[in-house]
């Protein structure tokens, strides 16, 4: 029987390292995902606060989707849960899976919604996993898909815990009828055109009937699977040894390794910075194309959720980068000493650091942010000459997908800082109460 209890110890079971926790529940409004949040939130008592939240993701795929992310609200607020709705539009070119780019959008959100340390919950549950492990099974999966889900993984700074896997969905249903909990059905799950759904209306039956035990049994060897996998990736870590550089890893020793190794390997890499592996197809891209393109192209390859690109010979894997800013923006810094810039260039804020930096009476107010220049100089330094910004981001290897989103202090006509990378010589000053730093914070990988 699944209840709060058993879902408190299944948690403590998978997170016993981790004694702060805090709980993002994955929340479609489904019976699945409505017992896990309802449960989670039963868990609450005077003795044991936890923090818990909800987020419903509009995919705005089906008629009802306004009025299921309206259902989301009402029973979040009846459990006094915080809910977060994210809204995305999905469109499938042809030979596209519809459900396929849903799910890579639908993390990509997930991933980019939670905090870093928290912890995603999400209702997958053991038919789930019987169904996981057959479809993989039909698409030609290998051991790391054929492992099908894992009850706890990294993900997006965070990790990504499934505690209803040994649990059936009868159970569920039980539960959210016996606290006379009101839920969403989908009818998309009854359209046979849906590789999902024709499983589970069409095949499963007849299985199931064949062998009443076929969920246990496929768990079971979903486990051996996960055990292989994990053997798979102890290789992977000695391959990264000497691929692996900060977050990047050296395409000179991926062409070094065999071509089994190499995928091996960029799988556990993009599994290690909280990534969706991509297709087969994909993952050869990489591997093939990729590693392989002439020294000065700067090959990628991109998927729903993430991207791999190439730059001086070095891959870095990316969440999707968001459109580089075209418009300047005003900066009160007197008033406002922090200012937001966007999703994925960051927050730039002025600090009292006491060391060497920006001379405070030269800093107008307020300050105009650019973005890239053409043709823009500064003099970084008293022994060097002014060069242009072109060139001080090819000296210092800065990555080109970044460079335009980079922010510039400008007064006037003068350009005066580049992010917290470079001042120009002529406003900085020595260390003391005359200076301020400057501090560009939460933007992606620059070199």
């Amino acid at each position: 029987m699944f209840d709060a209890v058993s879902l408190r110890a299944t948690l403590d079971r998978l997170l016993a390292d981790l004694p702060e926790r805090r709980y993002c529940v994955a929340f479609s409004g489904g019976v699945d995902s409505t017992a896990l949040l309802h449960a989670l939130a039963e868990s609450r008592t005077a003795a044991l606060v936890l923090t818990v939240r909800a987020v419903h993701v509009n995919h705005h795929l089906q008629p009802h989707a306004d009025s299921w992310a309206a259902h989301a609200r009402r029973v979040a607020a009846q459990v006094q849960v915080p809910l977060a709705i994210l809204e995305t539009q999905v469109a499938a070119n042809n030979g596209e899976s519809i459900e396929a780019l849903a799910r890579e959008r639908r993390y990509a959100l997930l991933g980019a919604e939670l905090t870093p340390g928290e912890v995603l919950l999400t209702a997958h549950h053991r038919d789930d996993q019987l169904e996981t492990f057959l479809l993989q099974l039909l698409r030609g999966a290998g051991v790391a898909g054929l492992a099908a889900m894992p009850a706890r993984t990294r993900f997006a700074g965070g990790w990504h815990v499934r505690p209803l896997l040994e649990v059936t969905r009868a159970a569920l249903v039980d539960y959210v009828r016996r606290h006379a909990l009101p839920w969403v059905e989908d009818a998309s799950n009854a359209e046979t055109r849906f590789d999902r759904s024709f499983l589970r209306q069409s095949v499963l039956p007849g299985l199931r009937e064949r062998w009443p035990g076929i969920a246990a049994n496929v768990a079971r060897s979903a486990g051996h699977m996960a055990e292989a996998r994990e053997l798979l990736d102890e290789v992977a870590r000695g391959d990264m040894l000497t691929a692996r550089d900060g977050d990047t890893l050296q395409c000179a020793a991926l062409r070094a390794l065999a071509p089994a190794h190499a995928r091996n390997l960029v799988r556990y890499w993009l599994r290690s910075q909280g990534l969706i592996v991509p297709s087969s197809a994909r993952l050869e891209q990489i591997v093939k194309g990729v590693l392989h393109a002439r020294v000065d192209a700067m090959p990628a390859v991109r998927w729903p959720s993430a991207e791999v690109r190439r730059y001086r010979d070095r891959l870095y894997a990316l969440s999707p980068l968001a459109p580089a800013p075209k418009s300047s923006m005003t900066w009160d810094w007197k008033s406002r000493p922090s200012i937001d810039l966007g999703a994925g260039i960051g927050t730039l804020r002025v600090t009292q650091s006491g060391e060497a930096g920006l001379r405070l009476c030269d800093l107008p107010c307020p300050l105009r942010i650019e973005w890239r220049s053409a043709g823009a100089k500064l003099k970084p330094a008293p022994d060097r000459p002014a060069r242009t910004l072109r060139y001080l981001f090819q000296e210092a290897g800065v990555v080109p997908w970044m460079r335009a989103r980079i922010p510039l202090l400008v007064s006037g006509e003068r350009l005066i800082a580049v992010g917290d990378l470079y001042a120009d010589i002529q406003h900085r000053g020595a260390s003391g109460a005359g200076s301020v730093g400057l501090e560009w914070r939460d933007h992606g990988p620059i070199y």
